[in-house]
């Protein structure tokens, strides 16, 4: 009985540690994207080539675009990143990259826009491969265009944020993703019921006896 004792309380410390350290790790602010998800190699860019897309949202005050790089050849090793609004630059970085998340300043931060565009080139010799994926692009008139691949873009502010310190902006969009009256309490049942399993399944190692050898 003691043994089981000491057994479920480690278990009971170690999950705990275990949800602790990952509501707690920091990551960097989001202040937005472009909604497309890195999977595939979408853009790719030559000596002095450039690639520019529409981008239906700058949030303000961002410091850092986030993009994977998925290939470095022929030493490549630089990416700029401008952000273009009215035909002019109102922000961009030039940056060392490495085929990994790749986080490019910005100078100055961007301003709030919805009509600007993000455009990326290679300073250097080589080429780059940036991973995106496919979205449908707004055509003539308001009507939909066509499916195209677009670099996956992420704009990050100053400082970090942990997983718990951001509990309510995930409800917030959990709940709005759902129908039906339930909302975001089906998230907070789910929390409870996995708590539940866990005390059964600590309470049953403790209390139940063991089988016969």
């Amino acid at each position: 009985m003691r043994r089981r004792l000491v057994a479920g309380a480690a278990g009971v410390i170690l999950i705990a540690a275990a949800v602790i350290a990952f509501a707690l790790s920091s990551n960097p602010v989001r202040a937005g994207t472009n909604t497309v998800e890195p999977s595939v190699p979408s853009v790719f860019l030559g000596r002095d080539a450039q690639h520019c897309k529409r981008i239906s949202r700058v949030p303000p005050n961002a410091t850092r675009v986030q993009v994977i790089v998925t290939r470095l050849v022929e030493g490549a090793r630089r990416l700029r990143v401008e952000i273009m609004d009215s035909g002019r630059v109102v922000s961009s970085g030039t940056q060392l990259v490495t085929p990994v998340v790749n986080r490019i300043r910005l100078h100055p931060h961007t301003v709030a826009s919805r009509r600007a565009r993000i455009c990326f080139s290679n300073p250097d010799k080589g080429r780059i491969a940036i991973s995106g994926g496919p979205k449908r692009l707004p055509g003539e008139r308001g009507k939909n265009g066509d499916r195209r691949l677009i670099a996956s873009v992420i704009f990050l502010r100053h400082g970090s944020a942990s997983w718990a310190s951001q509990t309510g902006a995930i409800v917030d969009r959990y709940a709005n993703a759902q129908t039906g009256p339930l909302g975001g309490w089906t998230v907070w049942a789910a929390a409870l019921l996995a708590l539940c399993a866990a005390g059964l399944a600590i309470w049953s190692v403790v209390v139940l006896p063991g089988r016969a050898t």
